[in-house]
């Protein structure tokens, strides 16, 4: 797997886990787990290293900081534009 393809799997777990955080946050506790499962199955270790980042306090946890989670994954999103735009540009 390239760089790239695995930037965008990140992308899109990171757009799970906010999707699921803002369904429970919603009450919507069936959604949430399954856009959970849905991440998980996109990609079980980012997953994981993303929950051990939490619990160490390296990764924001959207229900404590919700700005926070959304720079971090705004970042990620940044990155990955940015590697698809100097992707692009190569001969």
């Amino acid at each position: 797997m390239s760089d790239l393809d695995q930037l965008r799997r990140n992308v899109r777990v990171l757009d799970l886990l906010t999707a699921s955080f803002m369904a429970y946050a919603a009450g919507d506790r069936d959604a949430a787990d399954l856009l959970i499962t849905d991440a998980k199955e996109c990609d079980p270790v980012l997953v994981s290293v993303l929950k051990g980042g939490m619990l160490i306090g390296e990764v924001p946890r959207p229900e404590e900081d919700l700005p926070a989670w959304m720079e971090y994954v705004d970042a990620a999103r940044e990155r990955l534009a940015t590697t698809e735009e100097a992707t692009d540009e190569r001969p």
